[in-house]
């Protein structure tokens, strides 16, 4: 098998030649590499320095020898778009008092460490972009796309991932999360109660991008997942109501999802944190049937889920604080009772619950993976089995 018929065969609930370890850019896990400072942890306490892997503006560096040495994969996705052009913002950034501090013409101000693109710390938004109709205009305006492909260069552009050997992830765009984004959770939750025509256009008007930009693709090309990126859970759950997240995402996921699997896709894929219970059912009534990456510590229970649907594909729920220094007695526990049990009833890809966290240890996480693969059957990697 490759890793394309190895990804479908787990989705679709047969039994693959091994369960691979597989995680999305958006919530590696164990899959795709590190923020610098945590590869930079890993390479002084005994992984080899050629080891690719490490995160750099947001991007993992030479991916591939990550894959190797740790026998691990993930999708694949476009290089090119079929929009592009808009007329964007002008961006002044400064430091002051040892932070980095970024304002742009929206009126954008924002606080973060120094290096952050390699560190990664939670911001400071100490201004959204959209706080009002006129912000919000000003935004969509300067985002808009000034120019597009065309039919021809575009069928020349995918034909070279019509044979491909992975699985393929064309993104959907976002709904509660691009609000959420653009106007801070606190703004976006009030502005539900007191703008919801606010909220109705941004969520149309990405949607709006998203038939022109992503559904022709998603015709010509069949990737193997339609992804959305939201984020709209915390710890408790979700952070609007059901019935808020159908009058105001409903109709866009049931877009989604009848242009994806009216096109042969297999998965169409939620990447959220927090909490995930309640959502799980909200966004499986709107067609979705995946969701990543499940977090541990979010009181997510995925043997729960696995009763209740079935048909779910299932990503995560390791705890990736497991591999951090002094925690190894956590890995075999961590493993032993999740993995072997959600793999016996299928549709499971076992990974860390989020991306890997500067305290970890290189032989920490040979331990984690020797332990991994094993239960996988996975014969791949390169790395010393401890």
């Amino acid at each position: 098998m490759n890793d394309r018929e190895r990804f479908l065969a787990v989705c679709r609930g047969e039994k693959p030649d091994y369960v691979p370890i597989f995680g999305f850019p958006g919530s590696p896990g164990m899959s795709r590499g590190a923020m610098k400072y945590t590869h930079d942890r890993l390479v002084a306490t005994g992984m080899p320095a050629h080891v690719g892997g490490c995160y750099i503006n947001y991007v993992s560096q030479d991916v591939e020898s990550w894959y190797r040495y740790w026998g691990t994969t993930g999708p694949i996705g476009l290089d090119f778009g079929l929009a592009w052009g808009a007329e964007g913002f002008r961006t002044e950034v400064r430091v002051e008092d040892g932070f980095e501090i970024i304002e742009d013409e929206c009126g954008a101000i924002t606080r973060q460490v120094l290096e952050n693109d390699i560190t990664y710390s939670m911001p400071e938004f100490i201004r959204y972009p959209v706080r009002d109709w006129d912000s919000w205009l000003f935004y969509k305006q300067r985002t808009t796309p000034r120019q597009f492909m065309s039919r021809e260069d575009m069928e020349a552009n995918c034909r070279r991932f019509d044979d491909r050997t992975m699985p393929l992830v064309i993104s959907a765009g976002s709904t509660y999360g691009t609000v959420r984004g653009l106007m801070g959770t606190e703004a976006a939750s009030l502005a539900i109660y007191d703008a919801p025509d606010l909220i109705h256009d941004i969520v149309q008007t990405t949607l709006q991008r998203v038939r022109d930009d992503a559904f022709p693709l998603i015709e010509r090309l069949r990737p193997e997942v339609v992804g959305i990126g939201e984020d709209l859970c915390y710890n408790h759950g979700m952070l609007l109501s059901p019935a808020q997240f159908e009058e105001f995402c409903g109709d866009y996921y049931r877009e989604v999802c009848d242009c994806a699997f009216a096109n042969g896709v297999e998965l169409v894929a939620v990447d959220t944190d927090g909490n995930a219970m309640e959502f799980t059912g909200v966004a499986a009534a709107c067609g979705v049937n995946a969701i990543h990456p499940y977090e541990a510590k979010a009181g997510n229970d995925l043997f729960a889920l696995r009763d209740e649907f079935p048909e779910f594909v299932l990503f995560g729920w390791l705890e990736k604080e497991c591999v951090n220094e002094g925690n190894e007695a956590m890995i075999e526990p961590e493993i032993m009772g999740k993995v072997p049990p959600l793999l016996a009833r299928g549709r499971y890809f076992p990974n860390g619950d989020h991306g890997i966290q500067p305290p970890v240890t290189f032989p920490n996480l040979c331990r984690f993976m020797t332990l991994l693969h094993e239960v996988c059957d996975n014969p791949e990697g390169e790395f010393p089995r401890i």
